[in-house]
């Protein structure tokens, strides 16, 4: 049975006029009250507005999107894209950004829920079905964009990370590399897996034997985790010729790296990133990338909410998973090994 107003008033011992001001900031309520109301609210999973079976009826034309980095040029470009399709079709955009942090995300989900969001859009660090779970059980249309929660079935918008990242890998041997190292991501995700998946399918399609020391985890998502990742890696693996990193900005640090250990790109070592960021045009060389298709998946992720929205029927039907295929761009981070110079 879901919680009640009165229910949350109980376990933070106050009145229900309390829960009501702090939810709807209409009185001054102190930090120490506030904080307990919050509490409570988190702690029952209280959705304050939130009448199931009529919210479809008391549309409020928002759409809440939930994205772990503001800051990635991909992510800011898809929200930017999502926003203008969306504001066409009559809905606003309320932009949640997590810092890849589940516990913001989860406060995300919460603060969307609160506004009477009348879907969500999500592109999820957690790996956590719970609450996008429950948020369906409200019968709340979700897309989750180039993700796969396992436990969880839902409309996914993604891209096909393993013809991606087995495009990138096939490049490179086509260039005569066999010695490959691949940078990853932290912690796994559905993508993170496709991607490796597609760097694996690549080498054992040439014969190439995969060995996990040619691996190497970043610590983070920013440029100095590709670097230090990098270094790691050639200290290690130092006759490898090329380089593939899951994200762009991380293949930048790699590219830093590979410079201060006073090799050459692309004459020593080759670097393959991932997402086709709008920046790598003006890397010196210019980035090798594969290509997040950002408008196509924007569009792909609109029309599919559009329908959930506006049928009758759109919560009963199957989920639906729309995949597209990314595409190599090719630039001047990568060139023949026959161009190499002997490192030994």
């Amino acid at each position: 049975m879901a919680a009640t107003i009165k229910d949350v008033a109980q376990r933070a011992g106050v009145s229900i006029a309390t829960v009501s001001h702090v939810q709807n900031k209409t009185r001054f309520v102190s930090v120490e009250l506030t904080a307990r109301v919050n509490e409570a609210i988190r702690e029952l999973a209280y959705y304050p507005n939130l009448l199931v079976g009529s919210l479809r009826g008391k549309k409020t034309h928002t759409v809440g999107l939930v994205l772990p980095s503001i800051s990635n040029e991909t992510f800011g470009l898809l929200a930017e894209t999502i926003q203008k399709m969306l504001f066409k079709l009559g809905y606003n955009l309320i932009i949640c950004n997590t810092s890849y942090d589940p516990a913001i995300e989860w406060e995300a989900y919460n603060t969307l829920l609160m506004k009477k969001a009348d879907a969500i859009i999500a592109i999820p660090t957690s790996r956590e079905p719970d609450k996008l779970a429950e948020i369906k059980r409200r019968r709340i249309p979700i897309v989750l964009i180039d993700r796969v929660i396992p436990g969880l079935t839902a409309d996914t918008v993604r891209v096909d990370n393993v013809k991606g990242t087995h495009d990138a890998i096939a490049h490179l041997i086509g260039l005569g590399h066999t010695a490959i190292g691949y940078i990853d991501r932290k912690i796994d995700h559905s993508h993170s897996l496709e991607q490796k998946a597609g760097y694996r399918k690549a080498l054992e399609e040439h014969g190439i034997a995969f060995e996990k020391e040619n691996l190497v985890r970043a610590d983070g998502f920013d440029y100095h985790s590709g670097l230090v990742a990098v270094k790691v890696l050639l200290a290690h693996r130092p006759r490898l010729t090329a380089v593939f990193a899951y994200y762009d900005i991380t293949a930048m640090g790699a590219m830093r790296g590979i410079l201060d250990l006073g090799l050459r790109i692309p004459e020593d070592v080759s670097v393959v990133g991932y997402d086709g960021m709008p920046f790598t045009i003006a890397s010196s060389p210019r980035l090798t990338t594969i290509e997040f298709p950002v408008h196509k998946i924007a569009k792909s992720t609109c029309d599919l909410l559009m329908r959930r929205l506006e049928e009758t029927d759109g919560m009963d039907g199957p989920e639906t998973d729309i995949v597209i295929t990314p595409r190599l761009t090719v630039r001047d981070s990568t060139a023949r090994l026959k161009e190499k110079g002997d490192r030994t």
